[in-house]
């Protein structure tokens, strides 16, 4: 069952359903491979059509939908490539954003971001799975606007659903979430030290735990992957390349 989100005020409708849409395909609700019904989806809503539709043109170019033309919209299924394209490119940025922090950050905005760890380990411990990837993804967007960089946030966001969806089955396994959170403190107490080379390391780390398991998340849900080619398949698109 979807959740259907209240409305932001000056919030067009179409952003509104982009919202709603992109809420519940990052906390798998709208699970990989569900059809999306116009006109069930709008009554639930309570929006018109086009703006229905503005919305699913703009996700089907983030390759987070599939229309289907004369057949119906799906929910895309998850393309391990994609999502690892995803954690390279934030890897890249926010391991250089760790150097920064260490620089600019101070103990104010420390203590802020050490109670936002606590406020986490708090949700993980009791399984609140949403607000554990809220709680996962403010932090790092704390770091972000505190080091000045917020068009690498909008950057880095503007993909994140990929990447974010497999973050949410990973605490729906309950896969080492404990090493997740450990980086952040370590993170912050490298910022609080100004170490920047460790900062870096940390933030790289962090990165690729998200992605390690992703064999492991695969085997609890294998229907939410895009299947692999046949090998035959991948034998006769590379003869036609030849």
């Amino acid at each position: 069952m979807i959740l259907v989100l209240e409305k932001k005020r000056k919030e067009s409708a179409k952003e509104y359903i982009m919202r709603i849409l992109l809420d519940n395909i990052v906390n798998v609700r709208l699970k990989p491979g569900d059809q999306l019904l116009e006109r069930d989806f709008c009554e639930l809503c309570g929006v018109s059509r086009t703006p229905f539709r503005e919305a699913l043109l703009e996700l089907a170019q983030r390759h987070l939908v599939e229309i289907r033309p004369k057949i119906g919209t799906y929910v895309s299924y998850i393309d391990v490539d994609l999502v690892d394209e995803v954690r390279h490119m934030r890897s890249v940025l926010e391991s250089e954003l760790a150097r920064m922090a260490c620089r600019v950050i101070g103990e104010d905005d420390l203590k802020k971001l050490r109670g936002n760890v606590a406020r986490w380990k708090e949700c993980v411990e009791m399984d609140q799975v949403a607000e554990s990837l809220v709680l996962d993804k403010e932090f790092h967007g704390m770091i972000y606007q505190l080091c000045g960089r917020s068009y690498w946030y909008e950057l880095a966001e503007g993909v994140a659903p990929h990447f974010d969806r497999t973050s949410t089955l990973k605490y729906q396994c309950k896969l080492a979430t404990e090493n997740v959170i450990q980086d952040h403190e370590e993170l912050l107490d490298a910022i609080a030290s100004r170490d920047e080379e460790r900062a870096s390391e940390i933030a790289r780390r962090h990165l690729n735990r998200y992605t390690e398991n992703i064999e492991e998340i695969r085997e609890h849900f294998p229907d939410y992957f895009v299947k692999p080619k046949p090998v035959s398949d991948q034998i006769r698109t590379n003869r036609d390349e030849i």
